[in-house]
């Protein structure tokens, strides 16, 4: 797991809450208030996937506790039950605090699987105290928002994008998230909501509205499927496309020194990839 053993020790962010009894059914299109700190959840399964090259997988207990861990390792201390170990960056959690937080992770959750050998050092169970000792984490230079919700018959909808927060805000990664009520939360509930799936989304099926507009100068093409465009501070960039998409068909058809308007998406990788054009 290439981040999961070197996590740095740092804070963690805190969110407002709303109780979840006071949940009102949401105006088509409209996330309710109390769904806002679900990106915690949202941010760790995100973060557990990408960093580890791992699908969702409630079913594998692995992929269970390496989730849960990220949760609870940066977004735990947010619960008033959970306690830090006297000199150390160990978190307390009991039992039941930790059954919460798989049931925010996990819509089908059940039951806690016994602690796989990865955790070895992350986690560790004390029977005495019926409690789990999680060695605290960090969200790195990064933050988790929701850019469009949906209202649907099994649940809500969002698109989650994962985004760097220094020295840009660039996209790291954006995910389709599928969320549901949580069955296991009490009216005092810290997330109100439980994920039932999660999926990358590749950057040209984000939502148009959330892509970076600008115009450009055509300068030609560098192959079927990437464009080379003068951008209005001078900069000349490569910008990519989809070689069988409309897209394709208007880049093909412009001439050098043409003026147009893109909108695109920095993919996971760093490229940029053109999602509408004008």
């Amino acid at each position: 797991m290439k981040k999961l053993l070197s996590l740095l020790l740092a804070g963690v962010m805190a969110f407002g809450l709303i109780a979840c009894g006071n949940t009102k059914e949401p105006e088509t299109d409209t996330m309710p208030d109390n769904m806002a700190n679900m990106t915690a959840p949202v941010d760790a399964l995100a973060r557990c996937m990408l960093e580890n090259g791992l699908e969702y997988d409630p079913a594998d207990p692995d992929f269970f506790w390496i989730a849960l861990y990220y949760f609870t390792g940066a977004y735990g201390a947010d619960h008033p039950m959970v306690g830090q170990e006297e000199g150390s960056w160990q978190l307390n959690i009991p039992s039941s605090v930790m059954e919460e937080h798989a049931s925010v992770l996990f819509a089908e959750y059940d039951h806690l699987f016994d602690l796989p050998s990865i955790m070895r050092g992350n986690v560790s169970y004390d029977p005495d105290a019926d409690a789990y000792f999680v060695s605290r984490g960090d969200i790195g230079l990064s933050e988790m928002k929701f850019t469009s919700f949906a209202k649907t018959e099994d649940g809500y909808q969002v698109t989650a994008e994962l985004r760097s927060t220094e020295p840009d805000t660039a996209l790291i990664q954006a995910y389709d998230v599928t969320l549901t009520d949580n069955a296991h939360a009490g009216e005092d509930a810290l997330y109100c909501y439980s994920v039932k799936a999660i999926t990358p989304l590749a950057a040209e099926d984000l939502p148009e509205d959330s892509a970076t507009v600008e115009t450009a100068i055509f300068n030609g093409l560098a192959d079927s499927h990437t464009a080379e465009l003068t951008l209005p501070d001078g900069t000349v960039q490569a910008f990519q496309f989809d070689a069988d998409s409309d897209i394709a068909k208007v880049m093909g058809s412009l001439k050098e020194g043409d003026g147009l308007t893109i909108g695109y998406k920095e993919t996971a990788e760093g490229s940029f990839m053109i999602i509408s054009i004008e």
